[in-house]
């Protein structure tokens, strides 16, 4: 996995892998100019104590964090929640404070977004709380979640659609 030179990574977790969340960050990533790692094709298995998966894909997805300036977590919304993938990826970084402390730490500063997409235009209450108090503990700095949707169906394409996502790109790279 090479490093980018890409100040932004994004970072998606989801079931479907030509979904709408997948055609969002492909969105953000084109438009953005940044790296784009998808969950779904990496080996990261669950956290245990013992750490017997320390050598799957975990800590080469934090390493490509540490070489980013700007880490956007991207998921779906399913069930009110993150995806079970975002969940487990989430979890692991506990070998970020315990195993690979040294990439724990070189977290600090960096910036932390969250983008959820869901099949409505309301954000759901407490969301972002896992990834807001996640940013905090590694002294990260939280820049907000910022929910989109796309209905099924809607196509990238339509005008409605490129304005929603444009202004999604605007608000990111305001907070940047």
């Amino acid at each position: 996995m090479a490093l980018s030179n890409s100040p932004i990574l994004i970072i998606s977790a989801s079931s479907r892998p030509e979904g709408n969340t997948h055609k969002v960050v492909n969105y953000l990533s084109q438009h953005l100019g940044a790296q784009w790692v998808d969950l779904a094709t990496k080996n990261i298995g669950y956290y245990d104590y013992d750490h017997t998966n320390e050598q799957d894909d975990f800590l080469k997805v934090a390493e490509l964090m540490v070489a980013a300036e700007h880490i956007v977590l991207a998921t779906p919304v399913y069930w009110y929640s993150m995806s079970a993938q975002m969940k487990t990826f989430l979890d692991r970084w506990s070998d970020l404070v315990t195993i690979r402390k040294d990439l724990g730490r070189a977290l600090k500063g960096k910036q932390l977004a969250l983008v959820s997409c869901g099949s409505g235009s309301h954000a759901i209450d407490g969301f972002e709380m896992p990834i807001r108090e996640t940013a905090g503990y590694m002294d990260m700095q939280y820049i907000g979640h910022f929910p989109t949707w796309l209905e099924d169906g809607e196509d990238l394409s339509q005008k409605t659609v490129e304005n929603r996502l444009n202004l999604l790109v605007k608000s990111i790279q305001k907070s940047l």
